[in-house]
């Protein structure tokens, strides 16, 4: 069903359907002319492996399409998942705030006449819309704050253009009621009647952080759900791809889309999370589809939204790839691809089906043509070509299936390639995400009023150090992505901890560079962040402590203290490679894959791989480190004694985090590595290739054969390769050609290497023979699935069996039969210092083809005489003892 959409799949099934065709006319024309040959079978091996072939084509085409949808759809909504757990936190911290909590008392005191005076109360509101405005200055995920009192009247927003005064909804009595330390609300509201949904995290504002203490208000922080979905979508989906990424919330209504033109805001879909993928129509046209559940973020699971994602069935397949091979070693490319486990054993078993059967057709239209040439019945010239076409055909069918595996391991790698610099890309966001609000984190907590009024004071009490930590360790609680918080004064000693582990930290002045840069910054936008090395503050292990300067609450410029939050970098850090990393159907990573967040300098951040610590340096090539922020790169290394495709990507912030405006610059890689196969494969594969082609070495060009004219008379000669030069041998002397066959060796031959051994054939026990010491070449160990064997016709002499009188060549490869004029026949005397020759005659090319191959033709009575009749008498002793051994274990 799927197969026509793919237009490769669609290509070679064409080739192939008019391939099919030939072969049923040549089976035909076989069964009705001379040359004897049944092509049935040879057509029915390649029909099967053509369904078979195609079958896996589509498979993987389909396997690797639903796989990138599958990525998109789960990074979508994870994405956002993670962002929304942030907020949860936000709003419970922001509620205790005490600003507004004196804010909402002094509205109160108001009420009863026992207030400011109105400017007063003026002066409160516009400084709470001034904190509203520092804390989106620095969480610019959100574009209102509404502050309410318990009866739904707003007594302060950030949004003056937002016509409500008074809210009625729902959200308002669950945020005062609720046991959850947040309330999430997506839908119409009228907490701003401008918009169909809005994005509300809520909280009850109290008295004091103590239990059942009396309720001031709510506290509404309104996100900005639809510059953060384009931001996603923008990310994950190029300007013109037909692909369309939503979101869908539990009734599978579209509540954010990449192309609202295509598939529009409150459109319903089937949300499927449960299966790999399904065909869908939406709008008159048919869909590949894919649903993906939240995989969620520390127990958090968010709305229940699903990340959706639609592509047409016509574009489905059409997608070029990003990841391009024409920048890696040709060498190692051609290697991993001849032990490609990307794809399975049962298509990387075609090439080999294809090439078998194409060995066996060559070698019948060989011996086909020996034959013909043998029986001189009439004009023969049809049945020549005849068997002519049947090879090119069988070879042009052969060539198909290479050809279009070859592409298809060409795409996966290619597909692989895209995949891990896809998932760089994703693991260097969720970091510049992560970080972003630890860059937040610090500049607001340092405007915490208590804060700045305590440190502001000479002396620090026991209770008031007290509040402090208490206020240090309800954060820290929300925050859980901390080891600790710790405020220090203006000379760096540490004055309160969140964490009990570190109180004996207090009284310790610190001397860190970062520190000294914290007590520097006057712009409560601005932060400082440690370099990422060891420090006691983390337990001797490596992280990043991001800071800001506490300032006096009565002057802004003047720098009292600071904050030091501590990340806990470990398990933070590999939880966000490991989000990254492509995982099995039971939420495993996939074996042979690890990720790795590294600087310029390859000093690794954090690895998945237990190998890599921390500060450890990662031996890769230069290029994967000197990337501007932003940019990727992806390709296929040797690391660790294994081949594996690697993709990168550089940092480039998020938001203001490492914006134009912030003078933070940490150029950060993230690395993401699938492996493909190990070196020692490798080699072995590349061995195994340069065996065959040695085994079947060929020409660099074809052969070109001297042209009968006229009547002249003729002589047939069948051709062949042995250690890539070309011999023949007058075809009335050939009986055949064999492959496969399998030799028994004597004794004799391990005395002389120009002996293989003896195989039985109708009847006759024929001796085997190699040209390859002779000839000065490389001697290759017979191999039946490499090698074929020449079977040529004897004179019997006398005392010698009649057993002899056939003799085996081994040849490497058979080529042609052509019909050679007499007149370009070049003999010579077959003898060289009383030493019969290998050759008797070369043929002479004709004018004008001087550079072709020279074809030497084999004296096989010399060869008969040279290597059998000097040891017939060893043979012949050797083979009645097989044939005693043979009777007694009979």
């Amino acid at each position: 069903f799927l197969m026509p959409h793919m237009p490769q799949v669609r290509a070679y099934s064409t080739n192939l359907d008019a391939l099919a065709e030939r072969w049923n006319l040549l089976t035909l024309l076989g069964q009705m002319s001379n040359i004897g040959m049944d092509m049935t079978e040879t057509r029915e091996g390649f029909q099967n492996l053509t369904r078979e072939l195609l079958h896996h084509l589509g498979t993987e085409h389909l396997k690797k399409t639903v796989a990138e949808l599958q990525a998109k759809a789960q990074v979508a909504v994870d994405i956002l998942i993670r962002n929304l757990f942030e907020r949860t936190a936000d709003v419970g911290f922001l509620a205790t705030d005490d600003d507004f909590r004196d804010f909402i008392a002094a509205l109160e005191r108001a009420e009863t006449q026992e207030a400011d005076t109105a400017a007063a109360l003026a002066a409160r509101q516009a400084a709470i819309k001034g904190r509203f405005r520092e804390y989106v200055a620095k969480y610019s995920v959100y574009d209102n704050i509404v502050l309410l009192n318990p009866a739904g009247q707003v007594l302060a927003q950030l949004d003056e253009d937002n016509p409500v005064s008074l809210s009625r909804d729902p959200l308002i009595r669950e945020a005062i009621e609720t046991r959850r330390d947040y309330v999430e609300s997506y839908r119409a509201c009228d907490l701003d009647p401008r918009r169909e949904r809005s994005l509300i995290y809520a909280y009850r504002i109290t008295e004091s952080n103590a239990p059942k203490s009396r309720v001031l208000g709510v506290l509404c922080l309104m996100f900005r759900f639809e510059d953060e979905m384009a931001g996603v979508f923008r990310n994950l989906i190029a300007a013109d791809s037909p692909e369309v990424l939503t979101l869908l919330d539990q009734e599978g209504r579209v509540i954010a889309s990449s192309d609202p033109y295509h598939i529009p805001l409150g459109a319903r879909l089937r949300a499927d999370p449960g299966i790999a993928y399904r065909i869908v129509r939406f709008g008159g046209r048919e869909y590949l589809a894919v649903t993906r559940a939240t995989q969620g973020y520390q127990g958090y699971a968010g709305p229940g939204w699903f990340g959706h994602i639609m592509v047409p069935l016509s574009d489905a397949f059409e997608k070029a790839l990003a990841g391009d091979t024409d920048q890696i070693d040709r060498p190692m490319l051609d290697a991993v691809m001849r032990r490609s486990t990307l794809f399975s054993e049962a298509l990387r078993l075609i090439p080999r089906q294809a090439d078998k059967i194409q060995k066996e057709l060559d070698v019948t239209v060989w011996n086909g043509n020996v034959r013909i040439a043998n029986t001189k019945t009439g004009d023969n010239s049809f049945s020549k070509t005849l068997l002519a076409e049947i090879s090119k055909t069988g070879a042009r069918t052969k060539e198909v299936f290479e050809e279009s595996i070859g592409n298809l391991n060409q795409t996966v790698v290619s597909s692989n390639l895209a995949d891990v610099q896809f998932r760089a890309a994703l693991a260097i966001d969720i970091m510049d995400r992560n970080l972003y609000e630890r860059a937040n984190d610090c500049r607001w907590w340092a405007l915490t009023s208590y804060f700045r009024k305590q440190l502001g004071e000479e002396g620090l009490g026991e209770e008031d150090r007290a509040t402090l930590m208490a206020i240090l360790g309800y954060i820290n609680n929300l925050y859980t992505v901390y080891t600790n918080l710790f405020l220090y004064d203006r000379q760096g000693t540490i004055v309160a901890v969140s964490n009990p582990e570190f109180q004996s930290a207090i009284g310790t002045r610190l001397s860190e560079s970062w520190v000294a840069d914290t007590l520097a910054i006057r712009d409560s936008q601005f932060y400082s962040v440690s370099p990422f090395v060891r420090t006691w503050l983390y337990a001797d292990r490596h992280t990043y402590i991001y800071g800001a300067a506490i300032t006096a609450i009565d002057n802004p410029q003047e720098v009292i203290g600071g904050i030091g939050i501590v990340f806990d970098s470990e398990p933070q850090f590999a939880a966000m490679l490991r989000d990254a990393l492509p995982k099995t159907e039971r939420g495993e990573i996939r074996e042979g894959c690890f990720a790795v967040f590294a600087d310029p300098e390859r000093r690794v951040i954090a690895s998945t791989e237990a190998e890599l610590a921390p500060g450890d340096v990662l031996d890769l090539t230069p290029d994967f480190f000197a990337l501007e922020p932003g940019a990727g790169l992806s390709s296929i290394v040797e690391y660790q004694g294994s081949y594996f495709v690697v993709g990168a990507r550089a940092s480039q912030g998020y938001r203001e985090y490492k914006g134009a405006a912030d003078r933070y610059r940490n150029a950060l890689i993230a690395l993401v590595f699938t492996k493909i196969g190990t070196l020692a494969e490798a080699e072995c594969a590349l061995l195994g290739a340069a065996t065959t082609e040695q085994a079947q070495e060929t020409l660099e060009e074809p052969p070109i054969y001297p042209k009968p004219s006229g009547n002249e008379p003729t002589t047939d000669i069948s051709t062949f390769l042995i250690g890539g030069r070309l011999f023949g041998v007058e075809s009335s002397n050939v009986i055949c050609s064999i492959n496969n066959q399998e030799i028994t060796p004597l004794v004799v031959v391990r005395a002389n290497p120009g002996f293989i051994g003896v195989f039985s054939y109708a009847g006759h026990m024929v001796s085997v023979i190699s040209l390859h010491d002779m000839l000065g070449l490389k001697p290759h160990p017979y191999n039946p699935e490499q090698h074929g064997i020449l079977l040529v016709k004897v004179k019997p002499r006398d005392g010698v069996p009649e057993d002899n009188s056939l003799l085996g060549i081994v040849i490497d490869r058979i080529m042609d039969s052509p019909e050679i004029p007499n007149r370009s026949i070049a003999s010579y005397s077959s003898e060289l210092a009383g030493k019969p020759l290998l050759t008797k005659a070369i043929v002479r090319p004709d004018i004008g083809h001087e550079r072709a191959a020279l074809l030497s033709i084999l004296d096989v009575e010399a060869l008969d005489q040279r290597f059998i009749q000097a040891c017939a008498g060893s043979v012949q002793a050797e083979m009645r003892l097989i044939g005693r051994e043979a009777r007694k274990s009979g």
